[in-house]
């Protein structure tokens, strides 16, 4: 048991590394394009270019296009192969229908040729077979109403792959067909899906005749694969590749053909990056059967693209101990499902004849996990390992003995399954009294080393930092290795240890080298930028203070201004206010002589008529009398 140090801090710039890592594979790249003749290097990446259906026919096989629309959108390129490389029409009663992993394609299972090919030695065995391709790979980047460059092109998970690309797919299958049926085998997370579909969709179940899962993924809590130190960086990732590239993660591209041939060409860096810091470390080692030649081809078509959202979803079944919907966070978890967690797929409610086949040394998908996953599988026909002891995650299709350990087992169960009399009829003999927890060897050998890690204080799911991996890189290496079966083993793996300690300790120092100069970097910008600001400040205070000091000036300019203005002003209305008033006394004055004169001109006049008045009445009574 190897316990590990806690990790002491964590990565400050995820993109800063991910481009320490592009650099430090592109050193090599440049001293190979030194010794490699350009006509050489040009001949193979044509090779490892070639599309899905100018390998088939290069094989001498018939090859169909079909295009697919599912019930969201998303138009999907299935490939078919019609009949037998000797042109001889199906003769079995139903379809096969054949998925890729993540990241993959239909190149996947035809690149080794018709020699390692499940998918041709199918079709030279009587069946129909159609090679799927999911929605976001370099086959299917189309959409009724969108186009990929779009954000809302990558919005799915593996989810959306479950329930609306394989129920549409194999709809459309058994209407080209005219069957009612057909065989579904899954590798890798085409095994997923389907469990995804079975759970969601139970009205596909009766169109499934038989189910195979190759290297079967659900549960993924034991995985002792290096992607178990990146799940804790998905949710940043993800939310990064949605910022820059929309969502996107990883499509196949020209710099990525042109590196699979030159690193991956040249025997040395072949083997030190491509197969061990690549495949090994993700997958699990296999020295021994692992087909080398087919590096440079397995380069050039993956990886294929796909939506970060999908490769979130996986990280959180690593993180989880649980098989579940994608995980949006908990408050949008409640708008979505009316639940903080997400609901978990009933894989108990899945009625189809289910064939799991694992590998010992596949560290991806961990023997405990599968066996956890049968347990929940009501109708298994039959679990059980492939021969090899060394057999790794991608040893399913790029195996020097993948014929014997996988092809010609599924024929087997193909053979059996396809009969219209076969009907399920129970767990196979052998495999019933298999416990979900145990490990089973097949021979007698030491137990596997594990890891435990001690988690931060207060923190869920602490990201491992540079100074993590270095501190514990030992142990994380000898987690990934095989069991040795004897001496010879013992051996071998501890050379491949080495290689490994040398090569992730260069790279971690490399990375730990650039972080280092990096913060100095940082440190100098932040010094200048800090420097030129406080002269900017220091410049601007003094201007503001000059500016001051001629605004004050003018404000007591103006207020002189302004005083004598209102002096001037206060006097002209005095004086203006005297002669009002001057004017105004003299005016009333005349107006009281204008008064009294009239009065003693009216005063005459009346006395004047009343004397006039008693005259005539002394008169008239004078008369009278």
């Amino acid at each position: 048991m190897n316990y590990i140090k806690t990790p002491i801090s964590f990565f400050r710039s995820p993109l800063a590394v991910k481009q320490l890592f592009v650099n430090l594979l592109l050193a090599p790249t440049i001293l190979t394009l030194t010794n490699t003749p350009t006509s050489s290097a040009m001949n193979l990446f044509e090779n490892v270019s070639l599309s899905t259906i100018e390998i088939i026919r290069n094989n001498g096989y018939d090859v169909e296009v079909h295009n697919v629309i599912t019930a969201d959108g998303y138009i999907l390129e299935l490939h078919r192969i019609p009949r037998s490389k000797s042109g001889q029409e199906p003769t079995r009663n139903h379809p096969v229908f054949i998925h890729h992993g993540i990241l993959g394609t239909s190149a996947d299972w035809v690149l080794a040729g018709a020699e390692m090919s499940l998918p041709m030695q199918l079709a030279d065995a009587g069946y129909d077979v159609w090679l799927a391709n999911c929605r976001g790979n370099t086959y299917s980047r189309k959409h009724i109403s969108m186009t990929f460059k779009q954000k809302a092109f990558w919005n799915f998970s593996l989810h959306e792959v479950g329930y609306y690309d394989l129920p549409a797919s194999i709809d459309y299958i058994l209407s080209i067909s005219k069957t009612s049926q057909l065989h579904y085998i899954g590798y890798s997370m085409g095994s997923c899906v389907f469990f995804i579909m079975g759970s969601e969709r139970p009205e596909y179940q009766p169109k499934i005749r038989s189910q195979i899962s190759l290297a079967p993924v659900a549960f993924l809590s034991n995985t002792r694969s290096s992607l178990r130190f990146i799940a804790p960086y998905a949710k940043t990732m993800n939310i990064v590749f949605q910022r820059i590239w929309k969502g996107m993660l990883m499509p196949q591209s020209g710099m990525q053909r042109f590196l699979a041939s030159t690193i991956c060409r040249e025997k040395i860096t072949q083997k030190m990056i491509c197969e061990k810091c690549i495949i090994f470390s993700v997958c699990g080692s296999d020295p021994y059967q692992f087909d080398t030649k087919l590096i440079p081809l397995i380069m050039g078509h993956f990886p294929a693209g796909t939506s970060s959202n999908l490769a979130a979803h996986f990280a959180q079944f690593i993180l989880k101990d649980t098989f579940g919907q994608y995980d949006y966070g908990r408050a949008l978890n409640l708008r979505y499902y009316n639940s903080t967690e997400p609901p978990t797929y009933d894989l108990k409610s899945i009625r189809v004849p289910i064939t799991l086949i694992y590998g010992e040394n596949d560290i991806l998908a961990d023997t405990t996990d599968v066996l956890k996953l049968k347990a929940q599988l009501p109708m298994v026909v039959d679990a059980f390992p492939a021969k090899s002891p060394y057999f790794n995650h991608v040893d399913f299709l790029w195996s020097s003995r993948v014929v014997e350990q996988i092809n010609d087992p599924v024929k087997e169960i193909l053979q059996k399954t396809d009969d219209l009399g076969w009907t399920y009829t129970g767990p196979a003999a052998n495999s019933s009294a298999v416990a979900v927890d145990a490990i089973v060897p097949a021979i007698n050998r030491p137990p596997i080393q594990t890891l435990q890690l001690n988690p931060l204080s207060g923190v869920v799911n602490p990201a491992p930092s540079l100074e993590f991996f270095a501190a514990n890189l030992d142990a994380i290496i000898a987690s990934t290795m095989p069991r040795p079966v004897d001496e010879r083993d013992a051996a071998v793996f501890e050379r491949e240890r080495e290689q490994q300690r040398l090569l992730f300790g260069g790279v971690i120092k490399f990375a730990q080298a650039a972080e280092k100069k990096y913060g100095q970097l940082r440190e100098e910008i932040t010094n200048e930028i800090t420097g030129w600001a406080d002269d900017v400040a220091t410049g601007a205070e003094s201007r503001v203070k000059q500016t001051a000091v001629l605004v004050n000036g003018k404000i007591v300019l103006a207020g002189n201004s302004v005083a004598g203005a209102v002096g001037k002003a206060e006097h002209f209305v005095a004086d203006g206010v005297g002669k009002a008033e001057q004017t105004v006394a003299v005016g009333i004055g005349k107006a009281h002589n204008y008064v009294n004169y009239g009065l003693n001109k009216a005063d005459r006049a009346v006395n004047n008529a009343l004397n006039a008045t008693v005259g005539r009445v002394s008169r008239v009574f004078w008369f009278w009398k």
